[in-house]
């Protein structure tokens, strides 16, 4: 599956063309392809309104397409919606980056997409444990992955 970082958004009559149940399915299906694909990369800590929060990404091709939050109290994986609001132990930055490898393996990609018209492309669900921790984003017409900038932005920003 190839990755695609950069995407120009088309007129309004182009963007209702792309947003069909058959390019949602595409975008399913590109999910479920590269998931085995995937590869760790990097932990970093955030700080957001509510508090700090630990992230890792996973890579495809070197670029980040998959960002989840981590618990900073013991790493375990965090479901949308919910942040820690400690920053964390170097024990536990740790045992996330190990146990990074193994999380493709637990990913289950949903039968379902959302269009997402600011980015112009589908954020396919991404389940850990019954739980939705990511989103996948997929270009319009469901052939490609692509990088996710805000990964890139916040991950660059901590090393500096």
């Amino acid at each position: 599956m190839p990755l695609h970082e950069n995407h120009k958004s088309p007129d309004k009559e182009s963007r209702r063309a792309l947003n069909t149940p058959e390019n949602a399915l595409k975008a399913v299906a590109a999910g479920r392809e590269c998931i085995s694909a995937l590869e760790p990369g990097k932990v970093w800590r955030h700080r957001a309104p509510h508090g700090i929060e630990i992230k890792a990404s996973l890579t495809l091709d070197g670029a980040p397409v998959v960002i989840i939050h981590f618990s900073p109290d013991d790493g375990s994986v965090l479901p949308k919606g919910l942040h820690g609001f400690t920053e964390g132990t170097s024990e536990v930055i740790a045992t996330i980056k190990k146990g990074l490898k193994e999380m493709p393996a637990r990913i289950t990609v949903l039968e379902g997409a959302e269009f997402r018209e600011p980015e112009f492309c589908w954020a396919v669900p991404l389940v850990v444990d019954g739980r939705i921790v990511s989103h996948l984003k997929v270009s319009s017409d469901g052939s490609r992955v692509l990088a996710d900038k805000k990964a890139i932005e916040e991950s660059q920003k901590a090393a500096e």
